[in-house]
């Protein structure tokens, strides 16, 4: 050890008169011999950039309880759709290093705006309300094209006006599909229903509120109904969407207004993932099918 090195720990033995433990000590030798421990992230390897020599952490925001997107497993362990693709996506950018944090989905842009977060992921649709405060990604991951989903039973509705004056469980109170439906209640005031939301609805919830009755309709996407009637049927469909669509749309990621170097990039590398396969192979793996493309 140089002398100089030495002397900076024996200085600093003693603080306000008091003896220094020996984890202290041993922490203090440690700085002056510049160790270091290796990088917390997504992925156990510690990256390394080609350019600078330094990887940049980011930290990326998704969701807990929507499977098979985001959501927690048995263990607590973050796992789904979105988890695994931005793996895949971590893996293509050796300047950077991502780091999760699980929330509702409603936090999420919240922190987003706040700096919690660097990046938002939870299959979000592009809205031009969203759009005035956020970046929204240029290539779009899946395909979501939404519908009325009532109980099979159900051969009275078709659409949001067959609807008017029921409660129609919607997502997240700032999702796409509260959006549609309040934007339909905004054109027919006298055919508008009631919007159900919550800040992080289960699966569960929303099986529960339409076979209850608590809500008359939901929002969602035909795989979103299979899954329903494959998890919650009992060996029976009970669930089935109507009419046509009420949004096609695409979902992205979403950063700050000033992170267009970070879109760039994982926009570069989402398009890698599509032209190898490797984002039809994960939508088939963990959606059921190829939802990476137009229905």
């Amino acid at each position: 050890m140089k002398t100089v090195k030495k002397d900076f720990i024996k200085k600093n033995l003693k603080i306000k008169g008091k003896v220094l433990s020996c984890g202290t000590i041993l922490a203090m030798s440690l700085f002056a011999l510049g160790g270091c421990g290796q990088k917390v992230g997504v992925n156990a390897d510690t990256k390394s950039s080609s350019d600078s020599g330094k990887v940049k952490k980011i930290i990326v925001g998704s969701g807990n309880s929507y499977n098979p997107y985001c959501y927690l497993d048995d263990n607590g362990k973050a796992v789904g759709y979105e988890y695994e693709l931005l793996k895949e996506v971590d893996k293509l950018l050796p300047d950077y290093e991502f780091e999760y944090k699980t929330m509702s989905f409603d936090s999420l842009l919240l922190s987003l705006e706040s700096g919690k977060i660097d990046v938002a992921a939870h299959q979000f649709e592009y809205t031009d309300e969203r759009e005035k405060k956020y970046l929204f990604g240029k290539e779009p991951y899946t395909t979501y094209i939404t519908y009325i989903s009532v109980l099979t039973s159900n051969n009275s509705v078709k659409s949001l006006e067959d609807l008017a004056g029921e409660k129609v469980r919607t997502g997240g109170t700032t999702s796409a599909s509260t959006t549609i439906v309040k934007n339909y209640n905004d054109k027919h005031p006298d055919k508008a229903v009631e919007i159900v939301s919550s800040s992080n609805s289960t699966d569960e919830e929303v099986v529960a509120a339409l076979k209850s009755g608590a809500a008359k309709a939901t929002v969602l996407t035909k795989r979103d109904v299979e899954k329903y009637n494959k998890n919650y049927g009992k060996g029976k469909d009970f669930l089935k969407v109507v009419g046509k669509p009420i949004n096609n749309s695409k979902t992205y990621y979403v950063y700050r207004k000033d992170e267009t170097k970070l879109q760039k990039k994982i926009d570069s590398a989402l398009k890698k993932l599509k032209e190898n396969g490797k984002l039809k192979e994960l939508s088939i793996k963990y959606l059921g099918g190829d939802y990476t493309e137009s229905e």
